[in-house]
Parts: C-alpha cells; structure tokens; sequence
C-alpha cells in the first residue's frame, strides 16, 4: 500500500507522516511538497527506508493529477484554499483521499466521487475531526439526536505558518460567509465575536469565552445526522491571539482595498498579513494545547439525555512543546489515513468523519496516542 503526503513537511503534515512512518503499515509513504529542502530534510530526520519525497507544485492542475495517480490514498494536510484542486484530482485519478480540513465546495463533488468509486474524506484533524467523531458517538448513544454543540480551544502562536496564519485571520474576518450555526434547517450567518459562552476545557487551557466560528461540522453533521434540529460550533485562540484579532476587526484591517502610506499603496490586511508572519512575538506563546468539548443531546427511552465529551492530553513539556499542538491534528489525520487503506470506510463518495468511520474504534487509536476522551451523561435540560 501506497501513501502521499500531501503538504507533508508543513506543520500538521509533518506530525502526521511521523505518526503514518511509526504505526502504520504502508510500505511505501511518499512527501509530496513543493518546499522540496524541508521534505528532503524529514525524510534524513525520520530515516525510514519506506519514506521518500516528490516535489509538488498542487496549483499546476496536470502536474498534480499526475502526482496522485498510482497511490491507494491521497492525504491532504495543506492549507483549505487547495482542498477544492486536490478532491478532484483524486476523483479523476480514482485514487481515495483524506483531507485535514473541508469546505462547501467539496460536498458538491459527492455524486462524481461515487460515479468514479472514490472515497473521499473531509476534515480528519482536531475540529473538524475528533468533535465530528466524538459528535457520531454521542448520536450512536441515543434513539434520536436532536442538537450538538462544539467548543475547542486551539492553543498555538498565532503564526506558526502562512496557512495556519491565514486560517486564524479568516476565523475571525467580518467578511467570511461561512460564520454560521444551524437551526431547524437553517444556516444563520453570525458577525465575528458574537454567541460568546463560557466552558471549561482540560487543563492547562481551563476555563475560556468562546465564540462562534465558521467551522464545516455546521455543515457536514446535518447531513449525515439528519434528525438534528441545531449545531453550533465555538471557539478561541490564546489571550494574546484573540486581543490582536479584535483589534484587527476594531480599526479595519481586514480591508481589502488600497489606501496610501507615506506615498505608497499598501492593503491593510495584506500587510498586516506579512508583518505577522515576520513578527517575533506572533511565533510565540506561553502554552501549545489543544482542548476539544462535544455535547450531544437528544432523547434515549423518551429521556432527553445529554452526552458531554471532552478532550485531554499531556503537557507540552511531556508531549514535545510545540507539538502539543499539532499532534492533536496530524494524529487523527494519521489514523483516517491508515483506516481508509485498511477498508474501514464503507461509503463510497465525498464524506465526513461522522459517516466515514466506526467511532469507538476511532477513539481507541486516540488513546493510543495519549489523546484521552472523558464521558459524562447527564439529564439534558
């Protein structure tokens, strides 16, 4: 069995190729990358007879349908503005996918998926991913799920890389059409900062206000689970991430458009964009973690009932700093990966993990990986 790594030197890449090089049993796992130093690099560190590497350039269409063809999975860990070229190369070349995000665009591929065969799954990381998991396990405990709500904290700097910059901004960005929450058939758009709540996450993230984000499982968990009356996904930063994105909301720097600076043309948000990126203090922060909250509600034996799921793992100084962070993202894109090339995903088509996979088996792989699920059952309101 053969994998390719798409993005597989990036941050959540790299996590999930040391996951696939440890536990799994491909016999061939391929880098596909276009920073062709950095892949050539993780290939001497991980010094694995299985592991080479390919440059790819994902934005030369033929180029990439060329890259994809002859493997038996494709998984995704770029950045979701390449999620769309990547679904359909990998139906055009009838090769079984998986991607770490998920977008509308994807879904609509569907019917071509399952005319060519192809099994592909979205948004296999933390959220979506482990909350879509945890979200199907809670529904499989009840006769009839009527409401999910999802809180995560994502405890990273707030530019450890251009994607994951630029999936922080967009979060957050008053433009983003997507910042939405289902009900009763539904999709209510919402400004940023606003469905503010208050959980309790494991520690050390602890108690944080979160919000609501323009998340995929709004999307996907109707679908798949279609009793639901409501979803609501919400979620935070760090302290100093989420101060700088207000701030970005209070003064405009999500504009777009030109103004001038001392004789030069300059878009606010784009140089805002390339400043963090360069800035010192934006790659740093006191705590990397990764906290995940699932609530499920619905009905069992005419109760209404409500299974509340949380997420914990050990501290970044016992779990490799920094990958604190991403392990809790290339983790469980690792272990969709190794279950799609096992047959473990009986649906043919554009799918979720909610409708991908057997959840209880799902969460004893995270287990194995010191990712821990807590349970709680309790009468629902």
């Amino acid at each position: 069995m053969r994998v390719l790594v798409l993005g597989g030197a990036g941050f959540i890449g790299e996590t999930a190729v040391e996951d696939l090089v440890r536990t799994s049993d491909f016999s061939e796992i391929v880098i596909g990358d276009i920073d062709v130093q950095k892949a050539q690099k993780l290939v001497s560190r991980l010094n694995d007879p299985r592991l080479t590497m390919k440059a790819v350039d994902v934005t030369k269409e033929t180029q990439l349908l060329e890259s994809v063809r002859g493997f038996d999975v494709v998984t995704n860990a770029l950045p979701f503005k390449y999620d769309l070229a990547v679904t359909k190369a990998c139906i055009e070349a009838g090769v079984n996918g998986i991607d770490v995000s998920a977008t509308r665009e994807q879904l609509e591929l569907d019917s071509e998926a399952k005319s060519a065969g192809v099994k592909f799954v979205l948004g296999c990381g933390a959220t979506p991913g482990i909350t879509n998991i945890l979200a199907r396990r809670g529904a499989d405990m009840l006769d009839k799920v009527s409401e999910i709500q999802i809180a995560w904290a994502a405890f990273r700097c707030t530019a450890p890389a251009p994607g994951l910059l630029h999936t922080t901004l967009w979060e957050f960005d008053p433009r983003t059409e997507d910042r939405v929450y289902y009900a009763d058939g539904q999709f209510i758009k919402v400004p940023p900062f606003s469905g503010e709540r208050v959980v309790e996450f494991a520690k050390p993230i602890g108690t944080q206000n979160v919000y609501y984000v323009p998340h995929p499982e709004t999307i996907t968990l109707p679908r798949f689970l279609p009793s639901l009356r409501k979803v609501e996904v919400r979620g935070t930063w760090p302290s100093e991430t989420m101060r700088f994105l207000r701030f970005m909301n209070t003064f405009g720097f999500y504009r777009k458009e030109p103004v001038e600076v001392k004789g030069q043309s300059v878009v606010p948000y784009d140089w805002m964009h390339d400043y963090m990126m360069k800035c010192p203090e934006a790659k740093e922060t006191s705590i990397w973690a990764y906290g995940l909250i699932v609530e499920v509600i619905g009905s069992s034996k005419r109760k209404k009932i409500k299974h509340s799921f949380r997420t914990s793992h050990p501290r970044m100084d016992k779990w490799g700093g920094k990958s604190a962070y991403a392990r809790n993202v290339g983790y469980p894109l690792s272990i969709g990966t190794q279950m799609l090339a096992k047959g473990q995903v009986n649906a043919t088509g554009v799918i979720a993990p909610e409708a991908a996979f057997n959840p209880s088996e799902f969460i004893r792989e995270l287990s194995k990986r010191e990712i821990k699920v807590s349970h709680r059952t309790e009468k629902a309101v």
